[in-house]
């Protein structure tokens, strides 16, 4: 267990450590056993939210790595899932990144749709309304094949998750894919304040609605208050210039060597252009690794300096997790020396 993060690692996939927090495995209990629903529904619907989820921060990872960009880690927590993506600083790398999460959604309520319609006979089986996303047909179909039920509430998960991750609310994949957006169209910074202050009357509204549930949905709020937060945060970095790994310019992204992705050599084959690594020939040779450690060592010179103008309150959860990491990696290297003095 990491105890700086609160979290245990589950297992490794691909390189990509997957994490969950231990308030979320607390939430999870709570919601096991709150006596409102079944035992068995609970567990049902609690395991394929889990497992849904973590498909949609694999594809937030898997896309980063299919533009060049990279992705190590994945950390599931009470307001859903974090996924520790690095992708290139241009805007097309960043909208990839950020769609291929949602589009897991996409091919899961396709998928769980054409099953729903085949079994019933129908094409209006299913509906793009979250409220009453199956049909009659589907209910009694339901009565007569077990089996249906499950399959139904597969495509309301999904469904329900996808509206949700597209609402334009930064950090949520609608604010950022409204950010990658608007970047070439009106340049980065503006592209992200706008987001960002978006963001903001979203999560307002969210909270809102979230309180007028009966009785109030704590998720909702919780998520508000989180995307409010992220989205001052990013608006705070838009106006004074603040750069991280989010908000790194286009000069400032070029000057570091990086390998294409599937999806690069894939568009430029099609295009008939020549598929090969760009920048360094030789990704994995010393060089390479000279680069990633300088890029690393700015990154956390970046946070520092973050800290110091505007106090620790005004890191990022990621930001604070570089830091932590950053600590722990020079602790463990002094160690090292001082076994070998």
């Amino acid at each position: 267990m990491d105890f700086l993060t609160q979290s245990i690692r589950l297992f490794t996939f691909s390189r990509i450590a997957v994490r969950v927090h231990v308030i979320y495995l607390i939430w999870m209990a709570f919601r096991l056993f709150d006596g409102r629903a079944d035992l068995s529904f609970n567990l049902c619907w609690l395991s394929m939210l889990f497992a849904i989820i973590l498909c949609h921060e694999f594809g937030h990872c898997f896309g980063a790595r299919s533009v060049g960009g990279d992705a190590d880690q994945i950390l599931m927590w009470p307001l859903g899932g974090l996924a520790f993506a690095r992708a290139p600083q241009t805007p097309w790398a960043q909208f990839v990144t950020v769609a291929c999460g949602p589009l897991v959604n996409v091919g899961f309520c396709v998928v769980s749709a054409l099953v729903l319609m085949l079994a019933v006979g129908r094409w209006d089986a299913v509906s793009l309304n979250p409220f009453t996303p199956i049909s009659a047909e589907v209910g009694r179909a339901i009565q007569d094949h077990a089996w249906l039920w499950y399959v139904a509430l597969f495509f309301w998960i999904n469904l329900y998750l996808l509206y949700f991750n597209l609402l334009p609310i930064y950090p949520l994949d609608g604010g950022q894919l409204l950010w990658t957006i608007l970047w070439p169209i009106i340049g980065m910074h503006r592209a992200l304040t706008i987001s960002a202050q978006i963001g903001v009357v979203g999560a307002v509204a969210l909270g809102l609605w979230g309180l007028t549930q009966q009785p109030p949905s704590f998720i909702l709020i919780g998520i508000a208050v989180f995307g409010g937060i992220s989205s001052y945060q990013a608006l705070q970095a838009a106006r004074y210039g603040l750069r991280d790994e989010h908000f790194r310019s286009y000069e400032h992204a070029g000057r570091y060597h990086r390998t294409e992705g599937w999806f690069s050599r894939l568009m430029k084959k099609l295009r008939g252009g020549p598929s090969r690594p760009a920048g360094n020939p030789n990704p994995g040779g010393w060089e390479a690794r000279q680069e990633r450690e300088q890029r690393a060592e700015e990154e956390i010179d970046a946070i520092l300096k973050k800290v110091h103008e505007h106090g620790l309150r005004s890191l990022s959860y990621i930001e604070r997790q570089k830091l932590e990491r950053a600590t722990r990696e020079r602790q463990a290297r002094g160690r090292d020396f001082d076994h070998l003095a």
